[in-house]
């Protein structure tokens, strides 16, 4: 495992590490705060986090989402894990 960036809706909320045969979630972006640190059995089942934490969250907390989930540069591109 390495480290990588992990996205949503095209906007890096964080990164994970790697933590004996699972991954660490280290959060950079208020709106997935409550899930730093977690650690979870792979990228995937961060994924699913991130989406159920967000479906929970504030309209406010999703705001700064709204307009990157159509950027012009696909996430493949710049070699990140989009969680939306």
């Amino acid at each position: 495992m390495k480290k990588q960036v992990i996205e949503y809706a095209g906007v890096p909320v964080g990164i994970t590490i790697p933590d004996g045969d699972r991954v660490k979630f280290i959060a950079v972006k208020y709106p997935v705060i409550d899930l730093d640190g977690g650690v979870y059995r792979s990228v995937g089942e961060l994924q699913l986090a991130i989406h159920q934490h967000m479906a929970k969250s504030a309209p406010e907390d999703q705001a700064v989402f709204f307009g990157a989930a159509n950027s012009p540069v696909a996430s493949s591109d710049r070699k990140v894990f989009n969680a939306a």
